[in-house]
């Protein structure tokens, strides 16, 4: 947690310091998560995508993590499909941690279970999007964001089927919510 943290107020300071170039700010929404995104340019091809939310996962109906994710974006395309606004195709490599709800393995009765738990999160993140920015100062896109790390659960996991707590082992697995990042989330931000 104290990484976290550290992690969290280096990438505020560092954008502090960058305040001069072109910010963005606003929300996104996807299968996976909910979350405020924050963008800030750092060359007229370049900005980093930070963002800030809950983590739904598959475990809609459960108990949402959170988690906070840090994309370094490329601009590689620039179509001109309309007269107004502007396009942008980008793509890039990030990081992601949290905590989160995510589906831990057990044997129960010499059969493989798959129950709930929270825990620790880290993932290396690999996005693509497509964005369009209006003639006014907002733009709208479209990102797909998967996550690839481990997931250490905590030891109290709810039963699947009663939601009831039972106290296991704590486990070290893949983090399975992060494929659910290949579901498009859109984002709408207002840009400054």
């Amino acid at each position: 947690m104290k990484r976290f943290i550290v992690t969290l107020l280096f990438a505020i300071g560092l954008l502090s310091a960058a305040s001069a170039q072109p910010r963005a700010i606003g929300l996104l929404n996807g299968v996976s998560q909910e979350a405020i995104v924050y963008q800030h340019s750092f060359r007229a091809d370049q900005f980093l995508d930070a963002t800030l939310g809950l983590d739904l996962g598959y475990n809609v109906n459960g108990h949402p993590g959170f988690r906070a994710t840090g994309i370094y974006e490329f601009i590689w395309g620039r179509p001109a499909w309309t007269d107004r606004g502007r396009w942008a195709l980008y793509s890039g490599p990030g990081i992601t941690t949290g905590y989160v709800d995510d589906i831990v393995p057990y044997e129960v009765n010499n059969e493989i279970k798959g129950w709930y738990d929270h825990g620790f999160m880290f993932a290396f993140v690999a996005n693509v999007g497509l964005e369009y920015t209006f003639w006014f100062p907002m733009s709208l896109s479209v990102d797909i964001r998967p996550a690839f790390g481990f997931h250490v659960n905590d030891g109290k996991v709810r039963h699947p089927i009663d939601g009831q707590i039972v106290y296991k082992d704590s486990k070290v697995g893949f983090y399975d919510n992060g494929l659910l990042g290949f579901a498009p989330s859109i984002s709408v931000k207002y840009m400054f």
